[in-house]
């Protein structure tokens, strides 16, 4: 499908998969891994999905039938390349922000240790 008809969907059923693994959570039930919202995001959840389900699938019916190849996997393949690109693109953004974050945490660090020295200074240069 395409990606405007495609993405509403997609967004309805991880909302459905959160949903139920929300409820386990509270029920005390083991979650499966790709309903959990900790864990999965829409680009990792579609580049599973379409890796090992809809890939394995059409290329066996491919085999089948040749004549579908094309036009059964370029649309599928295509969806694999978007969410794979927006699952490293994801990742970049995560990486960058942690990597600023670090920073800050040695930059308070820097900054609070230079103060430790300048209180010490100071009180041995009242002494």
């Amino acid at each position: 499908r395409p990606m405007d008809v495609s993405e509403p969907w997609v967004e309805c059923l991880l909302q459905e998969f959160f949903m139920q693994s929300d409820a386990e959570k509270l029920e005390g039930l083991p979650v499966a891994p790709f309903m959990d919202r900790e864990k999965v995001t829409k680009p990792t959840a579609q580049v599973g999905f379409i890796q090992y389900v809809l890939i394995p699938l059409y290329e066996s019916l491919a085999r089948l039938f040749p004549e579908i190849r094309e036009p059964i996997l370029a649309p599928v393949n295509r969806a694999f390349d978007y969410y794979s690109d927006m699952s490293r693109k994801q990742k970049e953004i995560e990486l960058a922000g942690e990597q600023k974050a670090a920073e800050r945490k040695t930059s308070l660090a820097s900054s609070e240790g230079s103060q430790n020295v300048e209180r010490k200074t100071s009180v041995t240069s009242k002494e």
